[in-house]
């Protein structure tokens, strides 16, 4: 059995830490109690906890200050104050499955209005074959008449081929691609790196979004996410345009020359852009570009009504940017993935609205 004996002379103590932190406790009013002590302790360690977002770390280090302010340190209080910490900490993963079953309600809407339409097209070929026949025109005439309808129902359903496959790639909310197609360009992006292209990876999140949606709603938060990723759209279409000017193959092409780009919406408020080429050389830059674009957007604020009701207000994101070197550790795109949320992570405890870039890779 673990020893959870406290190291100081107190009495009823079953905290196993040292004389000062028992001392801290004891004029906090913390009772004698291993588990109040323990959970106290884990709340105020917070900061070296890479895997939560600094939104998450405020909330509950508020958490910690509201428990120490009630001094309430109950049965019930406890077990309070342990689920307002799991709902913090699982809430980033509850909001991606409620957009990953959106999205999979999004795709099934689209699949059954395209069975439905097809069906309709099915009956109007059935329609036209029979009257093609029951025509009496010649043979040779009925036979391009057939062959002209199915032509057309064909085209229909290579068309709707097409838009299956964008649907399953795309980001309803900004237009941008999604997790698969940020999954699928990061794997390409290795591939290439293989061959020898540079690899380069960027990711954003908006600053404070939690605090947006608070005050102004999901439908301003979503209107913020738009505006970002038409930004980013710009920026890098403005970066494959100037590559362009050079020769250079832009992110339109399918060859993927010296400079490919792919935007995605990589969930909630993170986006992720990945970059080959020389675009993956100009990747801080590219990054820079981007945050300051929006930095310079002023948002307006309506009413249900669409009367304006606050003017001016500003959102900032940050930045982490990695690149693919040689000695990373394998799968590359983890190793990658990695040095840019690190990266990014750096950017954001350091005061937010900057980009930094991973010292590993090239």
């Amino acid at each position: 059995m673990a020893d959870t004996t406290c190291n100081c002379s107190r009495r009823q103590c079953t905290f196993s830490g040292g004389d000062r932190l028992c001392e801290i406790l004891d004029r906090a009013g913390v009772p004698h109690d291993s588990k109040w002590r323990t959970l106290i302790f884990y709340m105020r360690g917070l900061g070296e906890f890479s895997t939560m977002s600094d939104d998450q770390k405020a909330r509950i280090q508020q958490l910690l200050v509201d428990v120490l302010h009630r001094r309430d340190f109950s049965e019930q209080s406890y077990h309070e104050v342990l689920r307002a910490d799991r709902d913090i900490r699982v809430e980033p993963y509850e909001c991606r499955m409620r957009e990953a079953l959106q999205e999979t309600e999004r795709l099934a809407r689209e699949f059954r209005a395209m069975l439905h339409q097809r069906r309709g097209d099915m009956d109007k070929l059935e329609q036209e074959s029979v009257r093609a026949v029951e025509s009496g025109l010649d043979p040779t005439e009925v036979v391009r008449l057939l062959r002209a309808t199915f032509s057309e129902v064909r085209e229909q359903m290579d068309n709707d081929a097409i838009r299956v496959g964008e649907l399953t790639v795309t980001d309803p909310l900004t237009g941008l691609g999604n997790r698969r197609a940020f999954d699928t360009a990061l794997a390409a992006g290795e591939a290439a790196w293989k061959g020898g292209t540079a690899l380069a990876l960027v990711l954003f999140d908006v600053d404070r979004f939690k605090r947006i949606n608070d005050q102004h709603g999901h439908r301003i938060g979503d209107q913020v996410l738009r505006t970002v990723a038409e930004v980013l759209r710009r920026k890098v279409d403005d970066c494959n345009r100037s590559l362009n000017d050079t020769a250079v193959a832009s992110a339109a092409t399918e060859d993927a020359g010296e400079c490919a780009s792919v935007v995605a919406r990589f969930g909630g408020e993170e986006f992720a852009l990945v970059l080959t080429g020389e675009g993956a050389q100009r990747a801080g830059e590219i990054a820079e570009s981007v945050r300051v674009g929006l930095e310079g957007v002023s948002f307006a604020i309506r009413d249900g009504q669409g009367h304006v009701v606050e003017h001016g207000v500003r959102v900032t994101l940050s930045a982490g940017v990695a690149h693919a070197g040689p000695g990373m550790a394998e799968p590359l795109t983890d190793s990658l993935f990695d040095l840019a949320d690190k990266a990014l992570y750096d950017a954001k405890r350091e005061g937010r609205n900057r980009v930094r870039v991973a010292m590993d890779g090239i």
